[in-house]
């Protein structure tokens, strides 16, 4: 019986996670992020339906990637491949970049002043981009979390 969970929860993450990733490859098209007629991309590293970390890039250029990282089913961000060298870099990456993001935005909605619906709002976006930054943080600084790294063979 519990083997025959533990292949649904694989089978599961597996769907979670390829579904993700087409929506990661659409959308890093769209906002061309990556070119070429042919656009491939692979898991990397995840926690099975919350995030993932992968990496994308044009066929015709394997070696010119970008890492992405997709939280609660959201296709978050991306960036070049050379600024990390492990999905633990580009968690730690992201983190700080949140943060700063956050802080920006925050800032921001103060300047922005003159509609408190928009204050509200950015306000509340600084809020959770926070929250993620430092779930993200904490993660990183886990060195368990990184050794038992989910394998997608």
């Amino acid at each position: 019986m519990a083997e025959s969970n533990a292949q649904a929860d694989a089978e599961a993450s597996k769907s979670w996670y390829t579904g993700l990733l087409d929506q990661v490859v659409k959308e890093m098209i769209r906002v061309k992020a990556v070119t070429g007629t042919a656009v491939q991309a692979s898991p990397v590293w995840m926690v099975p339906n919350e995030m993932l970390i992968a990496k994308v890039w044009g066929v015709t250029n394997e070696s010119d990637f970008i890492w992405t990282i997709s939280v609660d089913k959201l296709i978050s961000d991306y960036i070049a491949g050379h600024l990390a060298a492990t999905p633990r870099d580009v968690a730690r990456h992201f983190s700080l970049k949140w943060q700063m993001d956050a802080d920006r935005l925050a800032s921001f909605g103060q300047d922005a002043a003159a509609n408190a619906d928009v204050d509200e709002r950015m306000k509340e976006y600084s809020g959770k981009l926070i929250q993620y930054a430092e779930t993200l943080y904490d993660l990183s600084n886990r060195d368990h979390v990184w050794e038992e790294r989910q394998s997608f063979a």
